[in-house]
C-alpha cells in the first residue's frame, strides 16, 4: 500500500475577510494601466451621456450596444468605436457580467462592421516618420551644445536606433499619469566605444513586467554615430547629478517632459514630425535596408504587426516591395551597418 507522505506548509498569518477584500480591491485596481483607466472612464461617460440623452437604460444589451455603435460611428472614426466598446466593457463588467456576451453578439459586431463599410475607409493621418538626414540636422542645429542640448541628442538619437516610444524616454507631462517605476536609471547604463545598453522598465506591451535591455551599436558614420552623443551626454549629467537615480536629467534635474523634446524637435524640423517619429523613422530606416519583418516587430517591442501602418506607404518601401529588392543592395557595407545599428533587444 502505498502510504502518501504529507506535505509540510510553511505557516502563514490568517488574514481577516476584510483584509483579503482590501488587497482584491487593490489587486483590481492595478489591473488596468492608470492611463488606459482613464481613456476608460471616457468611453463609459461617452456611453452614459448617450444612455442619458436618449432615456436609454444603462443596462449594455446587444440592442443598446448596437445603437450607440451607430450614434457614436458618426461622429468619429468608425474604426475606434471598438476601443469604446472595450473600455465600456471593461469598467461595467463588475456591475453587468453580461456585458462581454453583449459585445459579442451578432447584431453589435455586423453593426460595427456595417459602420466601418459606411464611414470608414479615412487615411489614418500620422506625423511623418524621421530620417538619417533629419538626425544629421538635430547635430548640426547648434555649434556650441548645452546639458540640454546634449539630453536632446541622446534621446533622438536612442529613440530612433533603439525603436523607442517618447514616452519611455520622458515623463508625461499630466503629474498624474508619472511613476518613477518607469524611469529608466543611470546605473543601468552600460556604454563603451563600440555600444551601450539601458534596462527599459516595464512598459504596456510587457504583460509580465520583465523590462528589456535595449542595445544600440556603433555605425561607420560619424555624425550619425549614436555611441559619442550618448557618451558626451553621460559626461555632462554625471558631473552635474551624479547622485540622481534617473537616467535623463535636464540642466535643471528634472526628468524632460514629453512637450519639453517635442517643441524643439518642431522648432528644429517643423510642425510635420512628433514624438512617434522617432520610434516610426527607425522601423522605417529598417524596413528600407530590407531587415525581416519579424526582426523589426521583435526590436521595436511591438504585440502585433500594427508597425506596419508607419512604413507600408514610404515610397522607398514601395520600390522595395515591387523590385524585391533593398535599395541599399548595391552597398553591402550599408545594409550591415544598418543591422548592427539595430539590434534585437534581449530580456532581462
Amino acid at each position: 500500500m502505498l502510504l502518501l507522505r504529507k506535505a509540510r506548509q510553511p505557516e502563514r498569518e490568517v488574514w481577516s475577510r476584510e483584509r483579503l477584500l482590501h488587497a482584491r480591491a487593490v489587486a483590481l485596481g492595478h489591473a488596468v494601466e492608470f492611463s488606459t483607466a482613464v481613456t476608460y472612464s471616457s468611453h463609459l461617460n461617452s456611453y452614459l451621456n448617450f444612455c442619458k440623452s436618449h432615456n436609454f437604460p444603462v443596462d449594455p444589451t446587444p440592442e443598446t450596444l448596437s445603437l450607440f455603435v451607430v450614434y457614436t460611428a458618426h461622429y468619429i472614426r468608425p474604426e475606434s468605436v471598438g476601443c469604446y466598446l472595450s473600455g465600456i466593457c471593461n469598467t461595467l463588467e463588475p456591475y453587468f457580467p453580461h456585458v462581454r456576451e453583449s459585445r459579442r453578439s451578432a447584431l453589435v459586431s455586423r453593426s460595427l462592421a456595417g459602420m466601418i463599410k459606411l464611414r470608414g475607409g479615412s487615411p489614418t493621418k500620422h506625423k511623418r516618420p524621421l530620417s538619417r538626414e533629419d538626425l544629421a540636422t538635430l547635430v548640426h542645429v547648434h555649434a556650441a551644445p548645452t546639458h540640454d542640448d546634449l539630453l536632446f541628442r541622446a534621446i533622438a538619437f536612442t529613440g530612433f536606433f533603439g525603436l523607442m516610444r517618447l514616452g519611455e524616454l520622458t515623463q508625461s507631462d499630466n503629474h498624474l499619469r508619472r511613476s518613477s517605476k518607469k524611469q529608466t536609471r543611470r546605473l543601468s547604463v552600460t556604454i563603451s566605444d563600440t555600444s551601450y545598453s539601458l534596462h527599459l522598465p516595464y512598459h504596456k506591451g510587457d504583460r509580465f513586467y520583465e523590462g528589456n535591455t535595449v542595445l544600440i551599436t556603433a555605425i561607420n558614420q560619424p555624425v550619425l554615430n549614436p555611441i559619442p552623443h550618448m557618451q558626451a551626454y553621460l559626461q555632462s549629467r554625471d558631473a552635474l547629478y551624479p547622485l540622481l537615480p534617473a537616467l535623463w536629467l535636464t540642466s535643471a534635474g528634472a526628468v524632460p517632459t514629453y512637450s519639453w523634446f517635442v517643441g524643439q524637435l518642431k522648432q528644429i524640423l517643423g510642425d510635420d514630425v512628433a514624438g512617434h517619429s522617432l520610434r516610426s523613422g527607425g522601423a522605417t530606416d529598417l524596413a528600407i535596408a530590407g531587415v525581416p519583418d519579424s526582426a523589426i516587430q521583435a526590436l521595436g517591442r511591438w504585440a502585433s504587426d500594427t508597425w506596419r501602418i508607419y512604413v507600408r506607404k514610404h515610397p522607398v518601401i514601395v520600390h522595395v516591395l515591387i523590385h524585391g529588392r533593398s535599395p541599399f543592395e548595391t552597398s553591402s557595407s550599408s545594409l550591415s551597418t544598418t543591422h548592427s545599428s539595430h539590434p534585437l533587444p534581449s530580456r532581462d
